[in-house]
């Protein structure tokens, strides 16, 4: 139980740092050469390719908010997978009043223990749904289900 809980603390680790924009915090999620795929974000070979895009487009924005839910962790060894649920919240105030934009979905981890401590290797975010104004992240995407998703695999 005591990997699962520290897998966990990653996870909410990783939205402190985004939402704090402490990018430390951030490099510190993850492996150095972890590979970052996210459906509506992007692919990013490594942590920093996908912190450099982060400081971008999060120095557009006013406020964001993320959360992770229903964790469920496999651990074998020094190797662990996880499944959580997100929503992240963006806030542009020059919208007003459509000035937040909602994302809800899941992602999978891959994890490796590192001198004792569990990091990100490998990233999956997949979008599920969507809700508000899609121009506060100047995405063309439409509220409601994400056509390209039907159901978890």
């Amino acid at each position: 139980m005591t990997d699962a809980h520290e897998i966990e603390q990653l996870l909410y680790r990783y939205a402190i740092a985004i939402d704090t924009r402490n990018w430390d915090l951030l490099d510190s999620c993850f492996t150095p050469d972890a590979a970052i795929v996210m459906s509506v974000a992007g692919r990013y070979p490594t942590p920093a390719h996908y912190r450099d895009k982060a400081k971008v487009v999060l120095a557009g924005l006013d406020a964001t908010h993320h959360v992770f839910s229903s964790v469920t962790v496999q651990v074998d060894g020094d190797r662990a997978t996880a499944h959580s649920y997100y929503q992240a919240q963006h806030c542009r105030n020059a919208l007003a009043p459509r000035s937040l934009f909602l994302i809800g979905g899941w992602v999978d981890d891959e994890l490796t223990r590192v001198d004792g401590r569990w990091l990100i290797s490998a990233r999956r975010g997949t979008a599920v749904w969507f809700d508000g104004n899609p121009a506060v992240l100047d995405m063309d995407v439409q509220p409601g289900a994400n056509p390209a998703v039907a159901s978890r695999p």
